[in-house]
């Protein structure tokens, strides 16, 4: 890219931006330059701070009239893990809307939060339970990582009862296309704007429309190349009165299946999720004493259920569905725990609905590379083996692995994630993680897993391979909405010559 080019972009960006809009500084060029993955290290030419719409509106009509590609952040620094947010091109400039970072509205009534791009989970969830709501959140959430984009990115909840559609709980949202326009989905496209919708108690709560067209489904996993989003609504529930934890442990995965169906068949229990012992150790202690100590005690296998009831008969909702749930678990031949040894009720209930400075998956080691996907719960064992088996014959070395299962759309499916934990200050094992991942990951795509949500390597496997049908129909959405190939050009399918 020519620099005349790039300097004619900052001039005119620079312009309207407000006081330190824009940048060029070498040290904070360097910090968007690589993330926690193994893609290849590239600085950006500028980070660009928009904080109002019609920022991020000019800048993309900027970047079209000087032929600059855009790549969209929201999450703070540090530990970004997928590839998502790093240049795949010379002459690339961040957008970054972290000082977009306003909650616009908290809806108790209807049960719904409208916040902007740059909100983080650190920032929301203490107002979020002032008004005693709670947000349908991914688990142990990084501090600074952007609310909307985990819910773009359809990352799985703890709640699968509460879970309808893989597009929960994203809502409507506003967003600049790579044409420059500006469009809302859902209830929020009208008619009237969002004040006129507010004053006739409208909540911007369907994510269905405009009309026939459901634009936010296409929006959801594009990674930015479609369009930019400015401002999110997302569902929301109410905080319970009181919660109940009980824990179940097997050695055997496929010994807790048929149990977790039933309970999901009948929505039994809030929050449900399944661990190997690692991965639970992993995620509920930091300090390495305590750790050992926790994973000595388990069991190879941790299924977690807590139950929840509000208002003054939440006491005597707990107490029927944790006596239908123990009929449940004696017909399976599995012993409730209402405890495990090192752990409270106060401590896992922080750990599951706070959030942390740094991911808790790369406690362990320091580093931690995940493989997820999703499927259903009944085909995990069969994944689960064919890693363990994989690992054993090719990377015998990598001793470590965490397993975690999030069922999802009540049960219909499950997130199922692998993580290879590594030192990465040791270049051996960061060098035999990078081989492992990419290895296990074209094996699981061959068995049929489904990759979801493709970053980086992934996508090459996931469309040129499994779905080249769905490559073509997509390139076609692209050059409607980003005729120009500005946003996040070389992302996904879009690799066509001039992306």
């Amino acid at each position: 890219m020519k620099e005349s080019k790039l300097e004619d972009f900052y001039n005119e960006v620079a312009a309207f931006l407000s006081k330190d809009g824009i940048s060029d500084d070498p040290a904070i060029l360097d910090s968007y330059a690589q993330d926690e993955s193994f893609c290849d290290r590239l600085a950006p030419a500028f980070i660009t701070w928009p904080t109002t719409t019609r920022d991020v509106q000019l800048i993309i009509q900027s970047a079209t009239k000087f032929a600059i590609p855009l790549v969209p952040v929201s999450s703070g620094p540090g530990f970004r893990q997928h590839a998502d947010t790093v240049p795949n091109q010379e002459g690339s400039v961040v957008v970054d809307l972290s000082k977009m970072n306003h909650i616009l509205r908290i809806d108790r009534i209807n049960r719904v939060v409208m916040v902007e791009a740059g909100v983080t989970f650190a920032q929301l969830l203490p107002e979020l339970t002032k008004q005693d709501l709670r947000l349908l959140q991914p688990l142990c959430p990084r501090g600074n990582k952007s609310v909307v984009t985990s819910a773009l990115e359809r990352e799985p909840t703890l709640i699968p009862r509460y879970h309808w559609d893989a597009s929960d709980p994203l809502l409507c949202m506003e967003l600049v296309f790579g044409t420059g326009d500006v469009f809302r989905t859902g209830s929020a496209a009208g008619p009237g704007s969002i004040e006129e919708q507010l004053a006739t108690g409208q909540a911007q709560k369907n994510p269905l429309g405009p009309a026939q067209f459901n634009l936010f489904q296409t929006i959801q996993g594009a990674q930015g190349s479609l369009g930019i989003v400015t401002w999110a609504t997302l569902k929301c529930e109410l905080q319970p009165t009181q919660q109940k934890i009980l824990y179940f442990q097997v050695a055997d995965l496929r010994l807790l299946l048929d149990f977790a169906y039933e309970l999901l068949k009948f929505r039994m229990g809030d929050e449900m999720f399944l661990m190997n012992k690692l991965a639970f150790a992993s995620l509920i202690k930091a300090d390495p004493g305590e750790f050992q100590s926790l994973l000595s005690s388990l069991e190879d296998w941790v299924l977690v259920v807590i139950l929840a009831g509000r208002g003054k008969f939440a006491a005597d909702k707990i107490a029927y569905l944790e006596g239908d749930l123990t009929d449940i678990a004696q017909k399976h031949n599995l012993t409730i725990l209402t405890s495990l040894s090192g752990i409270d009720d106060a401590q896992m209930m922080a750990t599951l609905h706070s959030t942390s400075d740094t991911p808790w998956t790369n406690r362990y080691k320091g580093a931690c590379q995940s493989i997820f996907f999703l499927t259903t719960l009944d085909r995990a064992p069969t994944y689960n083996d064919q890693v363990v088996q994989l690992l054993a014959s090719q990377f015998a070395d990598i001793s470590d692995m965490g397993v975690y299962i999030q069922p999802e759309t009540q049960g219909c499916n499950c997130h199922l994630e692998f993580q290879l934990y590594y030192n990465p200050n040791n270049p051996t094992e960061v060098d035999t993680a990078r081989t492992a991942f990419t290895a296990i990951s074209k094996e699981l795509m061959l068995s049929g897993a489904f990759f979801s949500r493709p970053y980086g390597e992934w996508a090459d496997v996931a469309f040129d391979q499994m779905a080249p049908e769905s490559s073509w129909m997509l390139q076609k959405v692209k050059d409607i909405f980003d005729p120009n190939k500005v946003l996040k050009p070389r992302v996904l399918c879009f690799k066509q010559e001039g992306a």
